[in-house]
């Protein structure tokens, strides 16, 4: 089917000259330079891709992505801005945020050959991402796991495995989460069908570990969306005694930011959990804006360390002093200190010295399939010096704590 795309831009020039390109192209395109002509044209009959103009006459293009987040526009959105790439950066994330699919950015003047590179991609894509599209991909199959080790290295044991989801796209190839989690929270129905996936995906592949004899909790990632209902302690519960997965191998990540927003309703949620034997790790820890009162009471039994303080901290005084901030402020209030982004061996070394068990980056491990944690286990256990074989745990040893 052919692709219809919509440019609004008030330079009718500029409308002009991508309609060309696009006909060309054979794509179905038209162009509109005024608000009212743009709103009728995404009534009656919503395009596949959206070009859109952030300097505009009487209103502008982020008035515009509002606009299009509030109807739950599924399809491709295209920025173009005379302004400097860093605008067109900041509003290309803003619309992100707000839950649409956005392609790329334009600057202009357009060069031709940009805009061809741009529509040849998007009919190579066929049908653009979209949460109705994710959702179908969710139904299809199209989702899959990888696993990340999270270890410690003295003795060498394997802590938890954080389960990171992943989409197969037919076309587009494997799309990392960044691609589709904003659009997936923009839809409460998605966000929640994908968590349900991901939380049964996560117990599957718990019993093909725990055939191998490897045991450990699994770590997985939960949107602030999710937050919503009160009865999901209780549907987790029964989900993991069907999949005889105890309760306390599974840990749910919660960002900072979501763990204090609708405090109460998270509170009874979280709460609930850590009752029932659950695991709870805070997320990206020091990227937000915590309350230290809310800290306090919610339930949490690790704090995450976020990887923009890990990166650096080799080279940052000022990510060595937070770092070394969270790492006491977890070990006063009896947490475990997690540290991800772990990418060289100069920086797993500090982090140790600093009274960090808990290691997880591509030093260690690059995510991998679930069929390949067994072996990489082996290898890596083997890897340790003599001295440390004989105090180190047994690969299928229980490590939830």
């Amino acid at each position: 089917m052919m692709l219809r795309l919509l440019i609004f831009d008030d330079d009718e020039a500029t409308g002009r000259l991508v309609s060309r390109v696009a006909e060309f192209k054979g794509i179905d395109a038209v162009a509109v330079a005024d608000e009212a002509a743009f709103r009728i044209s995404i009534d009656e009959r919503p395009p596949d891709v959206i070009m859109l103009d952030l300097q505009l006459g009487g209103t502008d293009g982020v008035a515009q992505l509002r606009l299009l987040a509030e109807q739950k526009f599924a399809g491709v959105v295209v920025l173009i801005s005379g302004f400097d790439a860093r605008v067109l950066s900041t509003a290309a994330a803003l619309g992100r945020d707000l839950g649409l699919s956005i392609e790329t950015s334009l600057e202009k003047p357009i060069r031709v050959a940009a805009l061809e590179q741009v529509l040849e991609r998007l009919q190579r894509a066929g049908r653009p991402l979209s949460a109705g599209r994710l959702q179908e991909a969710i139904e299809n199959g199209e989702m899959s796991l990888d696993f990340q080790p999270i270890v410690a290295r003295r003795p060498r044991a394997l802590r938890k495995l954080e389960a990171l989801i992943r989409w197969d796209h037919p076309t587009l190839g494997r799309l990392m989460p960044g691609r589709f989690v904003a659009m997936a929270e923009a839809d409460l129905a998605v966000i929640d069908a994908m968590t349900e996936w991901l939380l049964r995906a996560a117990m599957d592949a718990y019993r093909t570990l725990a055939a191998c004899d490897i045991r450990v909790p699994i770590a997985t990632n939960m949107s602030p969306r999710n937050l919503h209902d009160l009865t999901l302690p209780d549907r987790l519960e029964r989900q993991l005694r069907d999949a005889d997965m105890p309760l306390q191998h599974l840990c749910i990540e919660v960002t900072e930011s979501a763990a204090f927003d609708n405090a109460p309703d998270t509170m009874d949620i979280l709460t609930r959990m850590r009752l029932k034997g659950m695991q709870l790790a805070i997320d990206d820890f020091g990227t937000g804006f915590s309350s230290f009162k809310l800290l306090r009471q919610l339930p949490f039994s690790a704090i995450k360390i976020d990887k923009s303080f890990v990166s650096d901290l080799a080279t940052s005084r000022d990510s060595r002093a937070i770092a070394k901030s969270i790492i006491e402020l977890a070990t006063n209030m009896e947490m475990e200190a997690i540290a991800e982004g772990v990418e060289s061996e100069q920086v797993a070394s500090m982090l140790e010295a600093f009274g960090v068990r808990s290691l997880q980056g591509f030093h260690i491990a690059r995510p991998m399939p679930v069929e390949a944690v067994a072996p990489w286990l082996e290898r890596w256990i083997g890897e340790v010096a003599e001295p440390d074989r004989e105090t180190r745990r047994p690969a299928g040893a229980d490590l939830s704590q």
